[in-house]
């Protein structure tokens, strides 16, 4: 069961949600991914979906009453400031339906109307406390004490109320608990203007930090927003615009020139170039006609096309890359998860070493003072939170995958941006790879007995129902035309090619393994090439020779691996050995095995990644025929899957169009994702370690302690961002 909630910008409130969700009894285990304010719970057996639903709105609300939960989502982003501040007055109305933003929504992260009232106000107050100080006589102090209370109560006392109604549920160490107790403790030592300025700082910093998360997702989800919001449906009445999620299979659309198509479908009329850069990064023009299939997210460009759908919005391309996106933000990396469990330590040590700090040195050390200790103790329960940390990780890699998807690269979780960074061994299919797979027959070479007609005409019956490039070359060359009445028992040997009756005789098409099966004998045979052996009745009747180009960028995309850190590069292939070196020797690869059944791959493949100890194993394949490799790799690449639902499903990282040069690219921005979280990490502590040394030294403010809480949050947000403007190696060389 996958959930919304509306308002939740505060890494604590979600790790104390998710937390408190995985404890439920009827609950097995639940994520909740910040980037996205989505909440995956997997559910016992016995439990009914809305008894868990229910459970999880009243969790929800008792510790975050502000948050609207849901089922549900909607295209427009509309959240609701943090709770930290524990304001109340949130949307209350219907349901939320939240993610991946596109289209108009009230700005997220700001105060409600109240609230901002109140802050002013607060605001006001506290600048008129000090005129009163610097003017007003002593007898007349208690006004002065007066309006710097009003201040910090209006600012503050959201905070105050939320943090006691969370000691009510058990949850001590969170930022509104530390903030009220430092607070109480100024008050203690009579520092009115501190305590009302540590409420009004916190109180703004909170705002702008909100402002920084919001404005982080919404910049990840319009650089990964490619959807329509109208489409031009064709109606008895004429030509009528709609919401694009209106559109039905069947429907008829036009679209214009500069209009992106809403849903998949066929064209009925009309020629024109499509821009496809929504979902492949690369905006070459793609000539589209009457009959061709065109993909929800492309552009139409230069003439109006009439087309029929035959996916509707929520089913099409671009809806399904964009949920798919969504989901891999459910996917937490190491990092995360490690952060997350740090966290739930690092707060309490804290506390406690601040509670230290308050009662040891005044014990201990002659003249020291029980006001000063107690005040630097204070200091160090402020900056004790850790949002900054478990803010900025999530948001890391949901700006990676955001930013890899506008180079058409899908990665389904954080924890394979993880794998990419990590990765030291990559392993390839050929054909279709590294190569072309569009083969071509370049020679026919009949045995003796037999003639040219009658090997050819025995190749293209042997490979009739073949989908494999290999097979579907064959029959465009020999261009004969075969009764499927006189085919028998067609059968695909995996790995090796095909046998078929015609006619009485018995026909074999494939590779040296398939024929010395059954027998026949063959010649050492030096062509070079893919050669296709042709047998009837037991008889060698002759041998296709078959030629298959290398793509463009294979030879590049391998040499900026190597200088990404990747130590070997592998290639396994069905193709016979001697082709397979050849292809290897010109790629420069490192290994390569050929003659592999889909056994040996497997097999192979094991045995590498066993092998492999210095890091991750990656295969690249194309997502179907390779799916039992695809599974056992740290990480599975199909490539060029654009349009293909099987390749979508099979493969962990997911390459929209057949270029090489763009698994480079996704390990390049996952190594740069991983720059980011390192700074952001060194970022947060560096602020924080630096304060509370500087406060253990008597040399720290309240005010700096506000600033290393929720000043290193929004100072590692904005570093965060650079994410989505990075310039790979790709972008930089382009003129």
């Amino acid at each position: 069961m996958k959930l919304f909630l509306e308002g939740l910008n505060c890494a604590n409130c979600a790790g104390k949600i998710e937390k408190l969700v995985s404890k439920m009894p009827n609950v097995r285990e639940a994520s909740l991914s910040l980037a996205t304010g989505s909440l995956v719970i997997e559910e016992c057996e016995g439990f009914a979906q809305e008894e868990t639903y229910n459970a999880v709105v009243k969790l929800v609300h008792s510790l975050e009453p502000h948050v609207v939960v849901s089922m549900n989502r909607k295209q427009a982003v509309a959240t609701a400031p943090c709770g930290c501040d524990g304001h109340e007055d949130g949307h209350n109305h219907g349901t939320h339906e939240v993610a991946i933003a596109h289209g108009p929504g009230h700005a997220q992260g700001e105060m409600d109307q109240r609230q901002k009232i109140e802050l002013i106000t607060a605001i006001g107050l506290f600048l008129l406390g000090f005129v009163f100080q610097a003017t007003l006589p002593a007898n007349l102090e208690i006004l002065t004490i007066g309006v710097f209370l009003g201040a910090y109560l209006l600012a503050g006392y959201h905070v105050i109320l939320l943090a006691f109604r969370n000691i009510g549920h058990g949850q001590i160490f969170d930022e509104n608990f530390l903030m009220t107790i430092a607070t109480f403790g100024a008050l203690v030592l009579m520092q009115w203007p501190e305590a009302a300025g540590v409420m009004i700082f916190f109180g703004i910093g909170e705002y702008f930090q909100d402002r920084a998360v919001d404005n982080a997702r919404r910049s990840i989800a319009e650089t990964i927003s490619f959807n329509a919001i109208t489409a031009n449906r064709v109606s008895p009445e004429g030509e009528v615009v709609i919401d694009a999620k209106q559109v039905k299979v069947g429907d008829v659309l036009v679209i214009k020139p500069g209009e992106k198509v809403p849903a998949d479908g066929v064209i009925l009329q009309g020629v024109s170039h499509l821009d496809t850069s929504p979902l492949t990064g690369e905006s070459y023009p793609r000539k589209a006609e009457k009959g061709d299939e065109i993909l929800s997210g492309m552009i139409n460009g230069n003439a109006v096309l009439k087309v029929l759908v035959t996916k509707d919005y929520e089913n099409s391309t671009a809806m399904k890359i964009i949920h798919l996106i969504e989901e891999a933000s459910d996917k937490k990396g190491k990092t995360e998860k490690f952060i997350t469990k740090f966290s739930h330590y690092y707060t309490p040590i804290v506390v406690f070493s601040a509670i230290a700090m308050a009662i040891i040195p005044p014990l201990v050390i002659s003249g020291a003072s029980w006001e000063t200790w107690f005040y630097q103790s204070l200091i160090f329960l402020v900056v004790s939170c850790p949002c900054a940390l478990v803010l900025s990780i999530p948001i890391s890699y949901f700006g990676g995958i955001g930013r890899a998807s506008k180079e058409g690269v899908l990665i389904k979780g954080g924890n394979y941006l993880d794998v990419l960074y990590q990765s030291s061994v990559f392993v390839f299919d050929k054909t279709g790879t590294l190569t072309q797979g569009e083969f071509k027959v370049i020679k026919t070479e009949p045995a003796s007995g037999f003639t040219e007609a009658d090997l050819l005409t025995a190749a293209a019956a042997g490979e009739r129902y073949s989908n494999h490039p290999i097979g579907k070359a064959i029959t465009a060359h020999a261009q004969i035309v075969v009764d499927e009445a006189s085919l028998k028992n067609y059968s695909e040997i995996p790995g090796k090619g095909t046998q078929v009756e015609v006619d009485g005789q018995m026909i074999l098409a494939g590779n040296r393994s398939l024929l010395q099966g059954h027998q026949i004998n063959l010649n050492e045979n030096e062509e070079e090439g893919t050669i296709v052996y042709i047998a009837i009745n037991g008889k060698l009747a002759g041998y296709l020779v078959l030629g298959d180009m290398v793509k463009a960028n294979a030879l590049a995309a391998l040499q900026q691996l190597k200088k990404l850190g990747v130590k070997k590069t592998v290639m396994l292939s069905g193709d016979n050995a001697r082709v397979a070196n050849q292809i290897g020797k010109q790629l420069m690869l490192d290994e390569v095995l050929g003659d592999c059944l889909p056994q040996d791959k497997v097999a192979a493949f094991e045995q590498i990644k066993t092998d492999n100890k210095d890091g991750k194993t990656i295969f690249v394949g194309d997502g179907m025929n390779d799916a039992p490799v695809l599974a056992m790799a740290d990480a599975g690449i199909a490539m060029g899957a654009l349009g293909s639902d099987a390749a979508i499903e099979a493969a962990d990282i997911i390459l929209m169009k057949d270029d090489p040069m763009d698994i480079v690219k996704s390990v390049d921005i996952a190594k740069y994702t991983r720059r980011i979280m390192i700074q952001n990490i060194v970022l947060a502590l560096g602020i924080k370690i630096t304060v509370l040394t500087m406060t253990f030294f008597g040399m720290g403010e309240m005010y700096l302690a506000i600033f290393a809480d929720v000043g290193a949050a929004i100072l590692t947000i904005l570093n965060t961002t650079r994410i989505l403007r990075y310039r790979g190696f790709w972008q930089k060389n382009r003129v």
